[in-house]
């Protein structure tokens, strides 16, 4: 599902620990866009260790007013092609450099190249030719509103050009922490201190200094109940010792129902899923729902459809668990 942030010359620098967990979360490659001088600079890498992003963020990302993205794969293979962020307009066609970086899964898919991404169809099939003609309009607030409903609040897009002008649609289902805008709460250890408003610099400061601490177990560890303190989202802890798995399933999806979520999946459905990929792994997918970062649409094809959720969520088969 991925990682995208933006940043300012003057955020916080991370520490060792906190790129050590972006990377643990999404290992599938790491992007940043940046202006300089009129130039839209675009480098991308596919680390193969935490250690080589560590050294890819202090030579290419530390101290720059830029966007940056790290990749968990859900559609299209594993290469620089598929790393954000994505040309949408060049300046030899277009007077201008325009990329964009996304985080989110598509409605519209991408059927017709699965060697390509969804965002690339996205692209291609969509904010190419509107913009084609008329380059700004991707800094209007009209076409910001247009693009946010088309592609629901779960996706975000940061969009920047050559001469620095950025544009983050549906920036606030995002969070702000430690100095940057981060796109969800489920691909790090997030920080309690994250919240929806920015912070003064000497708060934002003082997060950048807190320890990541795992909430699940996307790093391929067993995570025990006693020590699964986040629970889902911020709603409470879900699971207790005496609690079996049909109950702790039950009443996972009849929250979904109290707080809105319309769903088709029924509660043998789920406990399938769980047979498949573990409790934690649908507490998990449980979480991105809440916090509107997975269409209820898509939590009833994973649930549904096993495939469907090992090319989503390729993290899932990860999960190992005692229950």
């Amino acid at each position: 599902m991925c990682l995208l942030v933006t940043q300012s010359s003057t955020s916080p620098i991370l520490s060792d620990a906190w790129l050590e967990d972006f990377y643990d979360f999404n290992s599938d490659g790491v992007g940043v866009m940046f202006a300089n001088n009129g130039d839209l600079v675009i480098k991308k890498i596919i680390p193969k260790t935490a250690k080589e992003f560590i050294q890819f963020y202090r030579s290419d990302i530390q101290g720059r007013d830029c966007a940056f993205h790290l990749r968990m794969r859900t559609h299209g293979d594993i290469n620089l092609a598929n790393c954000h962020p994505y040309e949408v307009l060049n300046r030899a066609e277009h007077g201008i450099d325009l990329w964009l970086m996304h985080n989110g899964i598509l409605s519209t898919g991408n059927k017709a190249n699965e060697k390509m991404s969804d965002t690339w169809h996205y692209i291609n099939d969509y904010l190419k030719p509107m913009l084609a003609g008329n380059p700004d309009f991707a800094f209007h607030p009209a076409f910001q509103a247009l693009i946010a409903d088309h592609i629901g609040g779960s996706n975000k897009f940061v969009l920047m050009d050559n001469e620095g002008r950025q544009v983050v649609i549906n920036q606030d289902a995002g969070v702000y922490w430690g100095g940057l805008w981060l796109s969800n709460t489920y691909a790090w250890s997030a920080s309690s201190s994250a919240s929806k408003n920015k912070v003064n610099r000497k708060k934002a400061i003082k997060q950048s200094k807190e320890m990541p601490e795992a909430r699940s177990s996307y790093k391929g560890g067993y995570i025990g109940w006693d020590d699964y303190s986040y629970g889902v989202g911020s709603y409470g802890i879900y699971k207790k010792p005496d609690q079996d798995v049909e109950e702790v399933v039950e009443m996972n999806l009849d929250d979904l129902d109290y707080m809105g979520f319309t769903h088709g999946v029924t509660v043998g459905m789920a406990l399938d899923f769980v047979d498949e990929f573990g409790i934690e792994g649908f507490l998990d997918i449980i979480d991105q729902v809440l916090d509107n970062q997975l269409p209820t649409d898509w939590f009833n094809k994973v649930m549904e459809d096993h495939k469907v959720a090992r090319e989503c969520f390729p993290y899932l088969g990860k999960y190992v668990s005692e229950i």
